[in-house]
């Protein structure tokens, strides 16, 4: 069950959680993930670190799984996305700043956890199908709603193109984490987008 789940029955047998609990717990699933990895990691050990008993988070989260899936929303709140790119920003900008958001280009240690936790989703079909559900799609539709009024016609690009266009960055940045175990910095961000997505996009651009 989710934590927004649980969060309304709970409500509902007139005991709501205490909701500041939530960010300490999630904080101290992302300090573990990213020092030890998804397989480490243990709800005793979580427990431990945000000083809760075990009780506490099984309250919130019926596994580690569903923990998880909450840690690694947490790191990137999409709803947040618009209070940090400026659609007033030419394309190029937009873009940046939207996968240094996404892909946390300024905090090493969210890195470090996201690049964990999608390792792990490899092995793991309800993360697996989480992420993909959650961040894949979010994150090839704030691709999209950057790109497209700025190009002339969308509707002329088949859904090949669009693919291609979404999946390049997402792909590299966590090709980069996973298999490289390299950082991904707003420099690689920036060399992404001129030197591959720019040039895919010139061709459709309202002012071309």
């Amino acid at each position: 069950m989710s934590m927004q789940k649980q969060e309304q029955e709970e409500s509902k047998r007139g005991r709501p959680l205490d909701k500041s609990r939530n960010e300490v717990i999630l904080t101290a699933t992302l300090d573990l993930l990213a020092e030890s990895g998804f397989d480490a990691l243990t709800i005793d050990a979580v427990a431990a670190k945000a000083k809760v008993g075990k009780a506490t988070i099984y309250r919130r989260w019926s596994s580690k799984t569903e923990l998880v899936i909450d840690a690694a929303a947490f790191i990137c709140p999409f709803e947040k996305l618009w209070e940090r790119v400026d659609t007033n920003q030419e394309l190029r900008d937009q873009l940046i700043n939207m996968f240094t958001f996404i892909f946390q280009f300024d905090n090493n240690r969210y890195q470090n956890a996201m690049t964990a936790i999608h390792a792990a989703a490899s092995s793991n079909k309800q993360l697996e199908q989480e992420l993909q559900r959650d961040f894949y799609w979010r994150t090839k539709h704030a691709i999209e709603s950057i790109v497209k009024p700025f190009i002339k016609n969308h509707d002329t690009w088949s859904e090949t193109e669009w693919d291609l266009l979404t999946d390049m960055g997402p792909a590299l940045i966590m090709y980069r984490g996973i298999f490289i175990g390299k950082p991904f910095d707003r420099a690689y961000g920036e060399q992404i987008v001129d030197t591959m997505m720019m040039p895919l996009i010139k061709s459709v651009l309202l002012d071309d």
